[in-house]
């Protein structure tokens, strides 16, 4: 499923215009979606708060809709509208619906009203204030009650572009995107505020056509096939070797080497210190630059970075300037940030969190498109930026519309990074995305034995179940 930006949003808008659709028509579909979320809970007071744009035009037709099927409703206008939603205003104020300039008070509102948030769009450019941002506070003032806030295409006060937040945002129970999905809301803050995302077309088709940006939507659903063939044996799947588990980080380097196994890879090589906790489906090589040398022509895929400290940085210079396709994960990460001369020709998939992402750009950052771009034009490579709503860069971008805290445990970042080496080794297109993938089925399938917690071995334990 492609996302958009608000640029590609507002192109598409434009051509169905010149094409004989209308920008009412358009709101009146909007507004129809909004109210089918709503449609069957008939008891429920509703309250549309609208603002000045076209955003406020999709609540009006909104009310609209839930005022022809008799529900009680309510709107607050914050604001003059303008335009089209003006006009959709307009024929609510003929349809005798109860449009009022103030908020009502707190203690007059039922615990089982729905509250319409069509306050801000996808064209927000500075942080709420005045009227606006109090209207937001006033939605989030009910946060722990059982009202239930809607929101139209996005959150009022996210950046739709980017998921990000410069000031107050409404937190949402559900937002229902009309026409196109809006990429901010699958990543950064946009998962925290978005609740439940429902998309709606409005019946327009064939609209990839017309989207410029590619940045794609990657369904945790999906069933990924990794077929083996019959006529093969270990050699068929690849060498891997893995460069950490250095000084008591040993553990980091096993889970990672047990990913790999796991993922399908033939044989595991782990180079680190001597007189480590050895695991049996692994095969240790010493710390030595000649050993490396040595082995190197059997290898396929290296990764480096799991457990490795500041260790070994002679032999990662070395595997940096080979022509081997690598996973730089963890502590790696770190080296290239201090180290790093010239983009590699291998293939190059770079797995950083937030904190190691900020490192590597010598900076702070809010909008995760732009810096996964930064990072790319830099280092060069295919980037994997962690976190809630994964997203990944390779010719285009992804997101990954997963967000649990069930991963915010120790090591699931080496099984990630062990699962896409493992892939690369076996030579599987897009490893970057289907490693994400193949990762996150994992984390969903112990979440449906409502299992809250893990350690990261219990992920181990799922992937030959996924694949």
């Amino acid at each position: 499923m492609l996302l958009c930006d608000v640029k590609s949003t507002r192109l598409l808008e434009k051509k169905l215009i010149s094409i004989g659709h209308t920008e009412i028509s358009l709101m009146m579909k909007a507004g129809n979606s909004i109210f089918k979320n709503f449609k069957d809970n008939k008891n429920n007071d509703i309250i549309v708060i609208a603002g000045t744009g076209n955003n406020g035009g999709d609540a009006f037709a909104c009310a609209i809709q839930a005022h022809l099927n008799n529900f009680n409703i309510q709107c607050i206008s914050l604001g003059i509208n303008k335009g089209h939603a003006k006009k959709v205003k307009d024929l609510a104020e003929l349809l005798n619906i109860s449009i009022i300039n103030q908020l009502p008070k707190k203690q007059n509102i039922k615990n089982s009203t729905i509250i319409i948030d069509g306050i801000l769009g996808i064209g927000i450019s500075r942080k709420p204030e005045g009227k606006i941002l109090n209207a937001i506070n006033w939605i989030n003032s009910f946060n722990n009650k059982k009202i239930k806030v809607i929101s139209i295409d996005v959150p009022s006060g996210l950046n739709s572009n980017n998921g990000t937040s410069i000031g107050k945002v409404v937190k949402a129970n559900t937002t229902v995107m009309c026409l196109t999905q809006k990429q901010g809301c699958y990543t950064g803050d946009g998962l925290k505020y978005s609740g439940k995302i429902i998309f709606d077309s409005l019946g327009i088709k064939n609209t990839e056509k017309l989207i410029k940006k590619k940045v794609s939507l990657i369904n945790s659903d999906q069933y990924i096939p990794l077929l083996r063939n019959k006529n093969s044996y270990k050699g068929t799947y690849g060498n891997l070797l893995i460069l950490g588990g250095f000084d008591g980080m040993q553990g980091a380097a096993n889970l990672c080497g047990l990913a790999s196994l796991r993922t399908g890879v033939g044989k595991v090589f782990l180079c680190n210190n001597k007189n480590i906790k050895k695991v049996d489906e692994i095969i240790t090589i010493p710390k030595r630059l000649e050993d490396i040398k040595k082995i190197l022509p059997k290898l396929n895929t290296i990764i480096v970075g799991p457990g490795l400290g500041k260790n070994a940085s002679d032999i990662l210079r070395f595997i940096w300037n080979t022509n081997k396709s690598m996973v730089i994960d963890a502590d790696a990460l770190d080296w290239v940030s201090k180290n790093f001369k010239k983009k590699r020709k291998a293939t190059t998939i770079y797995t950083p969190h937030y904190g190691e992402a900020k490192n590597l750009l010598k900076k702070d950052f809010t909008d995760r498109f732009s810096a996964i771009k930064e990072l790319q034009n830099k280092y060069g490579g295919k980037w994997v930026l962690k976190g809630p709503g994964t997203l990944i860069l390779n010719k285009n971008y992804y997101i990954n519309d997963f967000a649990n805290s069930i991963l915010s445990t120790g090591g699931t970042g080496d099984i990630l990074a062990g699962i896409i080496g493992g892939l690369l080794c076996q030579k599987i297109t897009k490893a970057e995305i289907k490693g994400v993938l193949i990762h996150t089925k994992c984390a969903k399938k112990i979440l449906e034995k409502k299992q809250k917690t893990i350690i990261a071995s219990d992920l181990l334990k799922q992937i030959s179940s996924i694949i």
